[in-house]
């Protein structure tokens, strides 16, 4: 992976010191920071800023999947004692990979408002930020005034046989389309109907599909990326 990113950079250094970013994608950036000193100082800026903005978090009531995946972690059992058929959007490894709970949520909120400048963007009503299963942020979604901002953090290589498709999941039920966006810069998503399209939505999830998008309304290729949605107060 190629660190030179100024946004990469952001996003690495906000997460780790979050808390979010884990596993090798944590020990990786743990070397750089013994070799790349101009990091330290992002390190520090994230670990002051961080403290006062914990306190703008308002307190959400988990879904009801979250307290299933405690009691089974607990309890060493199946989640679920009647098995049905689920696509990705329904697994316990997706609400808990994007934390759901109310840290996950706080922790989106503060890494979506903080990659981008120092404080939230006055009329931005939602953010997410969209990470790969290894913990790098790939894309930052921002919901402004009648539309959706789809930053690119680190572009894609070229895809001449895809597109790639931005859907929001809802907390229940299948995941809706939001239409195709660029693999390798910022976007914008405008409909008519967005606001519906949204009422309900948990998370943000990009997939590889074919030229032009899902043929079928769901997602059809891997999904490469995935974010929940922190939802903020819009200032006035």
């Amino acid at each position: 992976m190629k660190y030179d990113q100024a946004d990469l950079r952001e996003a690495l250094a906000a997460s780790y010191v979050l808390g979010t970013l884990r596993g090798a994608a944590r020990r990786r950036f743990v070397r750089l920071l013994s070799t790349d000193r101009s990091l330290s100082p992002l390190i520090e800026k994230w670990e002051n800023f961080l403290t006062p903005l914990a306190a703008r978090v308002e307190p959400i009531e988990p879904p009801e999947r979250v307290w299933r995946a405690i009691e089974a972690r607990i309890a060493r059992s199946q989640p679920l004692a009647q098995p049905r058929k689920a696509g990705w959007w329904d697994s316990l490894a997706f609400w808990r990979n994007w934390g759901l709970a109310a840290t996950g949520l706080a922790a989106a909120l503060m890494i979506a408002t903080i990659v981008i400048k120092p404080q939230p963007p006055a009329d931005s009503a939602m953010v997410a930020v969209l990470s790969t299963p290894e913990n790098v942020p790939r894309m930052i979604v921002e919901k402004h005034a009648g539309m959706l901002k789809v930053k690119v953090v680190k572009a894609w290589a070229s895809l001449p046989e895809n597109d790639l498709e931005l859907w929001v999941v809802p907390k229940s039920g299948a995941p809706r389309s939001l239409g195709v966006v660029s693999h390798a810069r910022d976007s914008e998503v405008r409909k008519g109907d967005l606001d519906n399209l949204l009422a309900d939505g948990a998370a943000f999830a990009i997939s590889k599909e074919p030229k032009g998008g899902s043929p079928s309304g769901a997602p059809t290729g891997p999904i490469l990326c995935s974010g929940a949605i922190a939802k903020m107060p819009v200032r006035t």
